[in-house]
């Protein structure tokens, strides 16, 4: 019986380290009171996984290419289009960014977006 409790114990074990990896990284959510925009997409499909409050998915797809066209160089901005923009980034074993989360705000108008290499 004891054999049977470690060895089901250690197969559960690491079963959940993959959900645990997967779980430190992006998770794409859509909040409550945010409309997903499926379609939403910009800069070759970089920039993508979009939800929006209080504006329509068009107007989601229009900033995120006015973002795209501003993201360049070694760091994404900030300010765009009267938007500010707070941005959180994943990083790899060897702090390399894979993946960051864009919520930019404007008066009540929130999008946010996914960035994912």
């Amino acid at each position: 019986m004891t054999r049977w409790l470690t060895a089901f114990v250690l197969t559960i074990g690491v079963l959940a380290l993959p959900t645990q990896a997967v779980a430190a990284g992006p998770n794409y959510d859509v909040p409550r009171g945010f409309t997903r925009c499926a379609d939403a997409v910009a800069w070759h499909g970089f920039f993508k996984w979009a939800s929006a409050r209080h504006t329509t998915c068009t107007a989601t797809v229009r900033f995120m290419r006015t973002y795209a066209a501003r993201a360049e160089g070694a760091t994404m901005p900030r300010h765009v289009s009267g938007y500010t923009c707070r941005i959180h980034y994943w990083r790899d074993a060897e702090s390399n960014v894979y993946a960051s989360r864009h919520v930019c705000t404007r008066g009540d108008v929130t999008v946010r977006f996914y960035g994912m290499v």
